[in-house]
């Protein structure tokens, strides 16, 4: 494991593994880089490099300012893409499955693969006023992080959630108050098909109350051409620390597919969409 900076910037990556496929994870909304280390290590796949990194104004980076919007993350997590040189497939959690969105359409030449968990639309949410104050205000709310995640999970690993929810209530106020307003505003280029070559995974767990099927079924699956969609059993919404080895297990199916069967690039390949029974 080793830390890189991209050049004139804050932004520090972490690097693990050696190969010519990277896979770059991007976490989600209150949460930090570390999680996804219940998921690195199960898979499978030789010859990739996986890579994590803080979003600004979360994790190690949670004094760094704003604005905290869809595009500056995706400039910084694109120039980490950039600074690899190497074809990646990109994997985002919740708020951070947009910005992984947006990073892999910005390079179709390089981009093997997209896979989201428990994605929220890169349109936006758009919940009612009284509904995302309630996100908004969790700033240093440790007990109303905790429920939030409590709510949103079926079997969140106790450890983790103690970890998580001291992460979270790190985070200043207002970067939360931001945050909540950039997964709920969305962005533009959400209300037109995704130009994502694929191929594309998005994993919902079942018992996510948040990102519904029918949120993904409407809202999220239709805009791209080569999908499919996996429900995961026993999980909500931190899907992937709460079945890390079954989410493991499809990844490692996509990265299989971004390297291509007999010398066609995955992104060329296509897949079929719709749902396929839920595993745990």
């Amino acid at each position: 494991m080793k830390t890189e900076r991209v050049a004139d910037t804050d932004v520090r990556y972490r690097r693990s593994g050696d190969g010519d496929l990277a896979v770059v994870f991007v976490h989600g909304f209150l949460d930090d880089q570390y999680a996804w280390d219940r998921l690195i290590p199960q898979l499978t796949t030789p010859g990739i490099e996986c890579v994590t990194l803080d979003l600004a104004g979360c994790g190690d980076r949670d004094t760094a300012d704003g604005p905290y919007t869809y595009d500056r993350f995706a400039d910084e997590v694109g120039a980490v893409v950039d600074a690899l040189g190497k074809p990646f497939v990109i994997v985002g959690h919740s708020m951070g499955a947009a910005v992984a969105e947006l990073v892999a359409i910005q390079r179709p030449e390089r981009v093997r693969g997209l896979m989201l968990v428990t994605p929220v639309s890169l349109a936006g949410v758009h919940l009612p006023d009284e509904m995302i104050e309630q996100f908004r205000s969790l700033g240093g709310d440790a007990d109303g992080q905790r429920g939030v995640r409590n709510q949103l999970s079926v079997a969140f690993p106790e450890a983790e959630l103690d970890r998580l929810v001291a992460t979270g209530r790190r985070l200043r106020p207002e970067v939360i108050r931001a945050l909540a307003d950039c997964w709920n505003t969305g962005h533009p280029l959400g209300e037109r098909p995704s130009t994502c070559p694929g191929p594309v995974l998005i994993v919902r767990g079942e018992g996510d109350g948040f990102v519904t099927e029918d949120m993904v079924n409407n809202a999220i699956a239709p805009r791209f051409t080569a999908m499919t969609a996996v429900s995961v059993a026993e999980a909500g919404h931190w899907a992937h620390i709460e079945q890390a080895a079954g989410v493991a297990t499809r990844l490692d199916r996509l990265l299989a597919e971004a390297r291509g069967s007999e010398g066609v690039p995955a992104a060329k390949t296509p897949r079929p969409q719709g749902w396929t029974n839920a595993f745990a």
